[in-house]
């Protein structure tokens, strides 16, 4: 979804008539709201949104043609144009940071292990599955990393997490798949956890599938690395005081008497939120990003600086 919020944002600057900078700020954080009231669950969209918005004002900020701010009118036209292709190029570079993270990630993977995963992530099954390949990094070959996968599976993202077992299986990954209810159980066989992100909080936390943060905190009272795969651009200035404080309701917890149905509330499939939690900073050992690894405190710290 942030890349997917950015790539909307550069197609409407390609579309419109802004004549100067002050109009280009305005035109992207009036689109930036359309978008975030256009789903439910705004909260990686905004992530996005802010990402670029910071890179739009960083550009606008560089010495243009005459060697001025590129606030001058004169500059403006040549600053869009090469705002637009520096733009789509920005968006291409979100798109490929899951293969950095696999370069990046994959050498916290060692033989023998047993990894556990969660939640249907893209980003993880990269990572994973380019861990069982042989790689050639021109001055060595790095062999095939043999190691077993246990997929703790959640019905709602059963179509994505049978993907991501399917490939791993065709790379001879051993893999074995459990109900989020049997992860206790399994846990002792585990050597580490690694789990996606729909978004990075700004206190080295994260927002994830609904599940998430009870895995962590069995991860941690077992004393197993808990490491998360998420793209920069995911990082954000959210921050939430606990799992009531999305800004939205999520429908999960629905008081009922009577002669009703005595099932667990079921999220309506027409919702545009999948359910998720908050997992604080103290149950992550470590981030591995596309651009580098990283811990909760260095996350938080990358979070600051974007925002300055």
């Amino acid at each position: 979804m942030p890349i997917a919020a950015i790539e909307a944002l550069i197609e409407v600057l390609g579309q419109s008539q802004v004549a100067t900078v002050a109009e280009t700020i305005d035109l992207v954080e009036t689109q930036s709201a359309k978008l975030q009231c256009a789903v439910t669950n705004s909260i990686a969209l905004s992530h996005g949104t802010h990402l670029f918005r910071q890179y739009l004002v960083m550009s606008l900020k560089q010495p243009g043609p005459e060697g001025k701010e590129t606030s001058t009118q004169k500059n403006f036209d040549i600053v869009r144009q090469h705002l637009l292709r520096n733009g789509r190029l920005f968006a291409q570079r979100a798109k490929n940071a899951r293969e950095r993270i696999a370069v990046n990630g994959r050498r916290h993977i060692h033989d023998g292990e047993t990894i556990l995963t969660y939640g249907g992530s893209r980003v993880v099954g990269t990572l994973l599955g380019r861990a069982a390949e042989k790689h050639d990094f021109g001055h060595f070959v790095d062999d095939p990393i043999r190691f077993k996968v246990i997929y703790a599976i959640d019905p709602a993202l059963e179509t994505e997490s049978n993907k991501v077992i399917a490939a791993l299986r065709a790379k001879g990954v051993p893999v074995a798949t459990i109900p989020a209810t049997a992860v206790s159980y399994a846990m002792s066989k585990v050597d580490m956890v690694i789990v996606g992100a729909d978004a990075v909080t700004a206190n080295g936390g994260i927002i994830a599938r609904l599940g998430t943060f009870q895995i962590a905190q069995l991860a941690k009272e077992n004393k197993k690395q808990f490491v998360v795969a998420a793209e920069q651009h995911k990082f954000g200035k959210t921050f939430p005081c606990g799992q009531f404080d999305y800004g939205f309701d999520q429908g999960v917890i629905d008081f009922r008497a009577g002669s009703t149905s005595t099932s667990y509330n079921k999220i309506p499939k027409e919702t545009l939120a999948k359910p998720i939690d908050y997992t604080k900073p103290d149950y992550v050992n470590m981030f591995i990003a596309d651009h580098k690894v990283l811990t909760p405190s260095e996350v938080a710290k990358e979070v600051i600086d974007m925002l300055l």
